[in-house]
């Protein structure tokens, strides 16, 4: 069964309504040990998610209004971080809060019909910082070790320079 609810403006205040009864409703079973669960992993996305649905419901409700995916998508990027920082402590996230800024400014751009290019600019660097950050620790020895190499090299006679 498929429940599907419509976002026209009068209809917010029942998915938000919704939301609020579900959460409180999870909380109350919480207090009351009927329901065990790791609160601490949902609190802190909590606090940076709602905001962030808030700002994407503003997008939703009004495309004219493509500056709300930037604070939407930034708290929405933040609370995937909290959250997997919750379930899974000592996981390097940092190349995922790049990623989210990408898809984030990946939207913007997209959203606006490509009339925003600077956030297409924004969007690319934010992937490469991604990428940059994910394979850091490999880059962290590919380097170095590539300039001893060529040092040797330039050392041992056959690269010498004219």
């Amino acid at each position: 069964m498929c429940v599907t609810i419509e976002t026209r403006h009068g209809d917010r205040g029942v998915l938000w309504g919704l939301v609020l009864v579900a959460a409180g409703a999870l909380l109350l079973l919480g207090s009351l040990d009927i329901v065990v669960f790791p609160w601490h992993v949902l609190a802190g996305p909590a606090v940076l998610g709602i905001p962030g649905l808030i700002f994407a419901q503003v997008f939703v409700g009004n495309r004219d209004q493509w500056w709300a995916i930037i604070p939407g998508g930034v708290l929405l990027t933040l609370a995937a971080i909290a959250f997997i920082d919750g379930l899974l402590p000592g996981l390097d996230t940092g190349w995922l809060f790049f990623l989210g800024l990408a898809i984030t400014f990946g939207l913007v751009w997209r959203e606006t019909g490509h009339a925003q290019q600077w956030a297409r600019v924004v969007a690319v660097v934010c992937l490469a910082l991604s990428g940059v950050t994910l394979f850091g620790s490999l880059l962290r020895f590919v380097i170095p070790l590539a300039l001893l190499g060529a040092g040797v090299y330039l050392l041992s006679g056959r690269g010498r320079l004219q």
